[in-house]
């Protein structure tokens, strides 16, 4: 498989390559605004590149540009789908430690560093060693599944699940393993 290119988060005049695609979630939500282009390239499957910065406590998308032909030109589209450059929409954790590597391992000699960002504000730095790391995501997992946000995913596994291999036991098993990712909302301080 080939190793895609990773979109980029600036903080603190730091980079941080991100293991996320914060702009996916926005468009499986709202797929009538992707662009559209004939061209795929299998470093790059999404067909875009962003970079994110937060800066005066808000998330902001410095750059979005898209795949447009075979000659690897680039089309930005930030101003066209995101005007204001903030990136009000998104709401969760995005982790920037230096322990991801490509699949988010955690160490357990590590330190993990998230941003909390709600409706693309910064509302917080969170830093854990492993042992805080795994309470904050049991907890936290405690509360996703009393809340309104769990049902989204229920629905999503339930729609591509044309087998119906998958119940709510196996998804609450997918989501103890992805709470960080799957969260929108921190509910443990």
């Amino acid at each position: 498989m080939t190793r895609q290119i990773r979109d980029k988060l600036i903080y603190e005049n730091q980079e941080y390559y991100l293991n996320t695609e914060l702009i996916e979630l926005y468009f499986r939500q709202h797929p009538e605004k992707r662009p559209k282009f004939e061209i795929s390239c299998s470093a790059l499957w999404r067909g875009y590149v962003a970079i994110f910065e937060v800066k005066n406590n808000k998330l902001l998308i410095k750059e979005l540009d898209w795949l447009t032909d075979i000659n690897f030109n680039m089309q930005s589209f930030r101003d066209k789908l995101f005007p204001n450059n903030k990136f009000e929409w998104y709401s969760g954790l995005i982790r920037i430690d230096e322990f991801r590597g490509e699949f988010d391992k955690e160490p357990e000699n590590g330190i993990f560093e998230y941003l909390e960002i709600e409706n693309g504000n910064l509302i917080q730095k969170r830093t854990f060693n492993f042992e805080e790391l795994q309470r904050f995501k049991k907890e936290q997992y405690d509360y996703f599944l009393l809340s309104d946000e769990v049902e989204s995913l229920y629905e999503f596994w339930g729609r591509n699940n044309e087998n119906g291999v998958i119940n709510k036991e196996s998804v609450n098993k997918i989501i103890l393993k992805n709470i960080m990712e799957y969260t929108q909302k921190v509910y443990v301080e």
